[in-house]
């Protein structure tokens, strides 16, 4: 993974170049508040099928969604056997190990996985779909200040790039025959040190890196500051 990694897909689709980032935003809000709103799993689903193929529309590479699709799995996966233990209601299904398993227990676990797993691709492909740089201008076109924006749009770039880091370094010390995956827990945490602590520093070293390059631009100069991207409400 390049340490220049990011979450942000450029792509020519209308998705990316027409829909303003307030649009966009505002249209993540509104799928988390259904997605919370709702306990449906027909409906969850039918959601999260829309999202997938909005990104699918955004000509968004599969490879870009396939990690976000096997951790959605995942919860979906664990949702399922985790929550028939606390919801007893409903037509009894089978019993395993004498704890009888329902039919509301299945659907409610259902239902709380493709919540979670719904907000995550959304988000997801939010972040895939707009870049960085419209984050910040849409934010403060909506009136937050410049160093909110600034800062929540460095948070979204800061993360892959802290991701990516810990990849690359994961991958090195592997080379160099360090075996995170072998040994009791005791021993597996003592060998992630050695990949948590270049991690850390290297994470300190982009954030200097960062904040010298805000400093030689004259960050805070200015009261009134221009951008270079015009946007427009759809």
């Amino acid at each position: 993974m390049p340490a220049g990694y990011s979450i942000y897909v450029e792509t020519p689709s209308a998705l990316h170049q027409k829909v303003d980032p307030r649009t966009k935003l505002l249209a993540l809000l509104s799928t988390f508040i259904v997605a919370l709103s709702f306990n449906h799993p027909l409906v969850l689903g039918l959601m999260l099928a829309g999202v997938l193929g909005l990104g699918l529309w955004a000509q968004l590479p599969v490879r870009r969604l396939v990690p976000f699709l096997i951790t959605a799995a995942w919860f979906i996966l664990l949702a399922v056997l985790i929550w028939p233990a606390y919801i007893r209601q409903g037509p009894q299904i089978f019993t395993v190990f004498g704890l009888a398993v329902t039919r509301d227990g299945i659907l409610f676990g259902l239902a709380m996985g493709l919540r979670v797993s719904l907000m995550m691709v959304a988000a997801a492909i939010w972040m895939m779909t707009t870049s960085p740089q419209k984050v910040t201008l849409g934010l403060l076109k909506m009136g937050l200040p410049y160093k909110a924006g600034l800062a929540m749009s460095s948070t979204i770039r800061f993360v892959p790039l802290v991701t990516a880091q810990h990849a690359t370094i994961t991958e090195a010390q592997r080379a160099r025959g360090l075996r995170l995956d072998r040994g009791h827990l005791l021993s597996r945490l003592t060998k992630s040190v050695a990949v948590l602590g270049p991690v850390f520093m290297r994470a300190l070293a982009l954030a200097q890196s960062l904040a010298v390059a805000m400093d030689s631009r004259g960050l805070g100069a200015r009261t009134t500051r221009t951008s270079i991207l015009e946007i427009r409400f759809s």
